[in-house]
């Protein structure tokens, strides 16, 4: 996975800083979709995130601690 541009991100102090972005493939169960990726430094934390399960078709259920698969609605605009 290479860098295509790089954004910069807030943390949960304030404080914000520049990290590059790419975009993975992932599959999970069966389940293959696009999702972008922040290239950390050593030290910064790992994190799946929201946009990358729910690019799967998936959202946490943080009652269960499960994932469950997530509703996909169809909706026409006009």
């Amino acid at each position: 996975i290479k860098p295509h541009s790089q954004r910069v991100f807030t943390l949960a102090n304030g404080a914000t800083t520049a990290r590059p972005v790419g975009d993975a493939l992932f599959t999970y169960q069966g389940h293959q979709a696009a999702s972008p990726v922040i290239f950390g430094q050593p030290k910064d934390s790992h994190l799946l995130g929201t946009v990358t399960l729910e690019s799967l078709g998936f959202i946490l259920d943080p009652l269960q601690r499960e994932l469950r698969q997530l509703p996909m609605n169809l909706v026409a605009f006009r």
